[in-house]
């Protein structure tokens, strides 16, 4: 049986879409890091936007928080200036992510919490990043 990843990653003009599933683990928040590079690498010339969708993301062992701190540094000196994220029910889970990503964010970064995709995808859209 073929090992299902904790996350989606696709690509839509110039935004990434993550979709987190189920429980992160070191080994997991490693191959995310690495396939989001990759994804990323036609954006990183200009400004990009991440949508970022946790609703059914799990608890997750502490050490993936430094993999994903890693992460967020990289794509702000890599020219992401827009996350829009999709929040779950559960503030554990909102506690989890912003621990997860607590690292100096640019001043021209904008974060945005929606409660569902719509949102997320109508503020891409005025700023450019989806159409």
């Amino acid at each position: 049986m073929k090992h299902k990843k904790p996350y989606q990653l696709a690509l839509e003009q110039r935004t990434v879409i993550l979709t987190a599933q189920g429980v992160s683990t070191l080994l997991s928040a490693e191959d995310l890091a690495r396939d989001y590079q990759k994804l990323t690498a036609p954006l990183l010339a200009d400004k990009w936007g991440l949508l970022l969708d946790i609703r059914q993301w799990q608890p997750s062992p502490q050490p993936v928080f430094e993999v994903f701190r890693q992460l967020v540094s990289w794509s702000y000196q890599h020219n992401l200036r827009q996350v829009d994220l999709i929040q779950p029910n559960d503030p554990l889970l909102l506690w989890q992510y912003l621990k997860s990503t607590d690292v100096a964010r640019p001043d021209d970064v904008l974060r945005h919490i929606h409660e569902e995709e719509t949102a997320a995808r109508l503020s891409l859209q005025a700023a450019g990043y989806l159409w």
